[in-house]
């Protein structure tokens, strides 16, 4: 198809309304195809005028325009030109569309485990038109009506409320309700033999969120037309996963976000009906659909650890899609942050206030705000809110700026205005233009009139410019160890791509500074000062005539996005308590400042190392332990030099070995640990130990060999051909959800050239399901195995690059970044990616790819050759 352009959606939304679809889909066919029908009811501003209409079928059978036969032949790559229309008109469209295994458009199942068979239509972002006929655009909305066939003994959960299905599960026809008000990427539908866990919570709705049944303008009301007062929310899974202990968990999670959700917002929930997927072939971790929120199968997996914080925040960001995406969305792709960086932002706040989750932020600072910080540093980066060409392009900005740089963001700006005009303009915002598409502008001025002031150059500095501010304390103390003199130093960011010349923008900032004294083996905060910067330097006069504590923390509450530095003396105080300061916000703060040295190579990659080993002791653990794990496994195989890589990463092991056997058993720091000394194993007693760990033998107390574990283990032994076939098999069989992806990874880490070519031929096959191709590809490259890789560099910028030019924008981003050969960390990597830059075109979604791979490269031989 050619990809909508915004100036082409602008035009179109101009020129017609869209009032309803009915879509009439047959799933009863030879299993590689759909039969499907639609009928679009559309009124056109300039009566006479031509438009079109998006189609992506294998076979267009009849178009009807106003009664009058239009040639299928006149279909031109996804488009049906629609000429000489009226005020009013009818559009029906009979078709034959593919069902694939991608997980975009149709995509069929079949259960290894006992033969089911299931379909799931994922419409998002751009594959409605392989759907039905549709004008797919995000401004315009319309009612949608579902009516299926479906073969005997299935179910099926859409947007609407079942208002009709055969008797006795035979095979026929299912009807759906009408939902108003709809993008067509968000029309939905998932069938099969599902088992459903209904929601014991149910009560009658304090207020009802009606549905209108047609067009959806500001004002009017949608919902699923459920009409019968409940507020209903189900869970849903194959039949071979009904047993997965992580089921009982998940309404109760979602039903507590909802209820924060209408208290926080003031807004009632739009849909009287939530059900809860567990969907096969979900691309993403998860997604939120008018009334239907569909999450990846792993997720139910984690679910069954009632401690593992992710589950909750990523079914509490999607809880909050309902309002911010399905009730109130941008109108075009340069605003998908709208919905994202809201949702993130209140599913954080929501896990810290009803999910158990009062270390929420501190996780966000560790998790999303420290890839903010990267993906904001690096060559290419784009503001939070900036121009997308063609919806082909909806999702090739960074995540780490659409989603965390957003939601950092957003936390300043509650620093700044408050968190009730935070509320207030949310409110407003929600009630102005419910059932609606906007824009950056209308946001900011509901926020503007909750609290008394213009934001629009707040606006501009936050989300209409690209990068990250660093700060930087500039003391000077007097010879009795009196502070004369504190100010802060605020430096612009680097400029956002290659010769562009001018640095970015110096920002107002509202944050604290924290003053921390020595309290037994850690640091504590004794006085926190509030500082609001604007320019490069501002002078902090409260702290003037003040003792000159054993450490200052900029950004201690963590509520400005800016990186931090150090004064010397505060530096040489963290290190000395490994950076323990007893608040787990101003920790997060202070462990992503260390990492910043590591890449600016300004610490040693196994000094850093060094710190997070001494957090593992179970009286002293990090906050982020895992990610920390993460970072400092990294740094050793990165930023480290080659011949320093085993000890730094023995080190680790063995201080991740004594925190799993110390810490308290079965507990999910326990894990942690014990999947980090997994990961860092390296000599050959830890390989032994983990050889019979593998075998259920000399596990610490209490330790659960589960499925993370044991990948985990299979993972560092793979890598170094320790494992059979058989090890392999017995893994794969055992995991009934990602065991195929993981299986394709174990293998692609073995250290020959077999298994590295078998890898590179499926992660490159056209045929390969996204998700198989990513774990192929994601096990080629594995440090310490530079030998036997060095022939797939050139691979990589001749035969892979050419390749991905048959993939989506998206997932040739993902396999770009992943086949990258990051471990050939030498200067004719380098040139191989400046020559593959001056090749390659300005507009291809590869191009950023590569920019930010050798800038982290770069990086990586500067920090090496410290």
């Amino acid at each position: 198809m050619t990809g909508l352009t915004q100036a082409e959606a602008a035009q179109r939304a101009g020129l017609l309304l869209v009032d309803s679809y009915q879509v009439f889909l047959d799933l009863t066919g030879d299993g590689e195809s759909v039969r499907s029908r639609t009928e679009i009811r559309f009124s056109c501003r300039e009566p006479g005028a031509a438009s079109f209409a998006d189609l992506d079928a294998i076979a267009v059978h009849e178009v009807t325009l106003n009664g009058v036969p239009v040639d299928p032949g006149l279909i031109d790559r996804g488009r049906l030109p629609l000429h000489d229309l009226g005020a009013s008109n009818s559009l029906t469209v009979d078709a034959t569309m593919a069902l694939a295994g991608t997980g975009s458009g149709l995509t069929r199942y079949t259960d290894p485990a006992d033969g089911a068979q299931y379909i799931l239509a994922n419409c998002f972002p751009t594959a409605a038109p392989r759907v039905f006929c549709c004008f797919d655009q995000p401004d315009l909305r319309a009612a949608i009506t579902l009516i299926v066939t479906l073969p005997a003994g299935w179910t099926c959960v859409a947007n609407g409320e079942v208002l009709h299905q055969p008797d006795d599960g035979a095979a026929g026809v299912w009807r759906f309700s009408t939902v108003g008000a709809m993008k067509p990427y968000e029309f939905t539908f998932c069938c099969g033999s599902f088992v459903s866990v209904p929601d014991a919570a149910a009560a009658p709705a304090a207020a009802a969120a009606a549905a209108p049944a047609g067009g959806g303008g500001a004002g009017d009301r949608a919902g699923d037309g459920a009409g019968d007062g409940s507020r209903r929310l189900d869970v849903h899974c194959r039949a071979s996963l009904a047993g997965s202990p992580g089921l009982a968990r998940i309404g109760a999670i979602v039903r507590a976000a909802l209820d924060y959700y209408e208290d926080y917002l003031g807004v009632p929930r739009p849909y009287d009906k939530l059900d809860i997927v567990f969907a096969p072939e979900l691309g993403p971790l998860a997604m939120q659909l008018p009334a239907v929120m569909y999450v990846s199968e792993t997720l139910l997996q984690r679910a069954a650890d009632p401690e593992d914080e992710h589950v909750a925040v990523v079914l509490a960001h999607e809880a909050a899609h309902l309002w911010f995406g399905c009730l109130v969305e941008g109108s075009w792709w340069d605003d998908l942050w709208l919905a994202e960086a809201l949702a993130s932002y209140l599913s954080y706040g929501a896990a810290a206030a009803v999910l158990g989750r009062p270390d929420a932020w501190a996780d966000f600072g560790m998790t999303g705000e420290a890839s903010a910080y990267q993906a904001d540093s690096l060559p290419g980066t784009q503001p939070v809110s900036s121009p997308v060409d063609s919806a082909a392009n909806a999702l090739t900005r960074p995540a780490a700026i659409t989603y965390s740089k957003g939601t950092a963001v957003l936390r300043q700006l509650a620093a700044v205005i408050g968190e009730e005009a935070m509320r207030a303009g949310l409110h407003d915002y929600l009630s102005r233009y419910g059932w609606a598409t906007t824009s950056l502008s209308y946001l900011i001025e509901c926020w503007s009139r909750a609290c008394g002031r213009d934001l629009t150059d707040w606006a501009d500095q936050w989300l209409l410019q690209a990068g990250v501010n660093a700060l930087r304390p500039q003391i000077t103390v007097g010879p009795d160890g009196v502070i004369t003199s504190l100010a802060v130093v605020q430096d612009a960011p680097a400029t956002a791509a290659p010769g562009a010349g001018a640095a970015g923008p110096l920002r107002a900032h509202q944050l604290t500074a924290g003053l921390y004294e020595l309290d037994g083996p850690q640091l504590k905060c004794i006085r926190r000062v509030p500082v609001a910067l604007a320019g490069e330097w501002t002078h902090v006069p409260e702290l003037t005539g003040t003792r000159m504590p054993a450490a200052i923390i900029l950004n201690d509450a963590d509520q400005t996005f800016a990186t931090i530095s150090f004064d010397p003396a505060s530096w040489t105080s963290l290190v000395a308590c490994a950076l323990d300061v007893g608040d787990p916000l101003a920790e997060s703060v202070c462990w992503n400042a260390a990492w910043q040295l590591v890449t600016a190579a300004q610490l040693d990659a196994e000094e850093f190392a060094a710190i997070v080993a001494r957090r593992m002791m179970p009286d002293h653990l990090a906050i982020g332990l895992e990610q920390l794990l993460d970072r400092a496994v990294t740094g050793a195989d990165f930023y480290a030099p080659p011949e320093q890589r085993a000890a730094a990463l023995q080190n680790l092991a063995g201080a991740a070995l004594s925190g799993a056997e110390c810490g308290m058993p079965g507990s999910r720091d326990q894990r942690i640990l014990a999947r980090g000394f997994a990961t860092c194993a390296d000599s050959s007693a830890q390989l032994d130990l983990l050889r019979f760990w593998l075998a259920g033998r000399s596990l610490p107390a209490g330790l659960e060999l589960d499925l993370d574990l044991r990948f985990a283990i299979l993972s560092g032994l793979a890598a170094r051909d320790l494992l059979s076939d058989t090890d392999l098999a017995a893994y794969a069989a055992g995991d009934p959800v990602g065991g195929d992806s993981r299986l394709a990874t174990l293998r692609a880490r073995r250290p020959t050239a077999e298994a590295k070519e078998e890898a590179w031929a499926a992660a490159l096959a056209p045929d390969q399901p996204q998700r198989l191709a990513r774990a192929h590809a994601e096990g080629i490259w594995v440090p310490g195995q530079e030998k036997v890789l060095e022939g797939f560099r050139e691979r990589y910028f001749t035969e892979a690059l050419t390749a991905l030019a048959g993939h989506d924008s998206r997932t040739a981003q993902r396999l770009a970044r992943a086949l990258y050969p990051a471990v050939l960390a030498d200067d004719a990597t380098i040139a191989a990616t400046v020559d593959a830059l001056a090749r390659i075109r300005e507009d291809d979604p590869v191009r950023i790819v590569l920019l930010e791979q050798g800038a982290l490269l770069q990086r990586g031989i500067a920090a090496r050759a410290r």
